[in-house]
This record gives structure tokens, sequence and C-alpha cells, in this order.
């Protein structure tokens, strides 16, 4: 997925430092420090060398730089080559680069959960058989 920065409605610049709640209508791209909440009812990327400590619950999630908290995405969260989240993933799709790294967990599916359906094959643990002598 290729973005210009025509598509987003706020840029957020790579030399503003923010702490607090952010609410974006429709998409932002932010390319400095952000450290709170941050809500968009549409795409956010997080641009290379950006820094988000923050909790972070969007339509879309593109993520270049570094986010340090918990995502909770509607649809997509696209990790790029050098991106990185330490939190937790709820998103419905996910794609990840090479290079991209996650540290916590995720669950990926319609509201985290999998779309795909249950196996109805039993899953046995593997016995090891002793003969006697």
């Amino acid at each position: 997925m290729t973005t210009s920065s025509e598509e987003f409605t706020t840029v957020i610049g790579p030399d503003a430092t923010f702490k607090g709640e952010l609410t974006f209508e429709s998409s932002a791209k932010l390319l400095g420090k952000i450290d709170g909440t941050i809500t968009a009812k549409g795409r956010l990327e997080v641009a290379a060398g950006s820094e988000c400590k923050a909790t972070i619950s969007a339509k879309e999630v593109i993520v270049q730089g570094h986010i340090q908290g918990n995502v909770e995405d509607e649809d997509l969260v696209e990790l790029k080559p050098k991106g990185m989240i330490t939190g937790d993933i709820i998103a419905a799709r996910m794609s990840m680069a090479e290079g991209a790294a996650i540290d916590g967990h995720c669950r990926i599916g319609v509201s985290g959960k999998s779309t795909a359906p249950k196996s109805m094959a039993e899953v046995k643990p593997l016995v090891e058989t002793v003969k006697a002598k």
C-alpha cells in the first residue's frame, strides 16, 4: 500500500512533540513524538522516525516508526520494514514486512477473533511408547 501526504487531512510535523489525547475525524500522518492516546476514524500513519507512546484506536494503522502501546484497529495494521510495535495488537487484518518487529500479543481476525473455521479434528498429544523387555 502506497501512501502520499495528499491522502492525509492532518500532518503532525517531525519537530512536534505532543502529550495528551489526539482525535482525528479522518486520516492523519504523524512525524513527531506523541505521548498519550490517539483515536482516528480513518487511516493513521506513524512515519519513519516518529515515536508514539500511546494507546491507538483507528480504522487503519500504517507503522514505519515506533509505537509503544496497544493498537486496536477496525481493519488493517500494516507494519513496514522498519516499523515496530511494543504492545498488543487487535485487528481484523495485518500485514508485516520483513524487518518489522512486534513485541506483544496479536489477535487478528474479526474483532480480534480468528475468521478461520474451527477444525473438527481432535489433536492428541504425542505419547512415547515404552516396550517392555
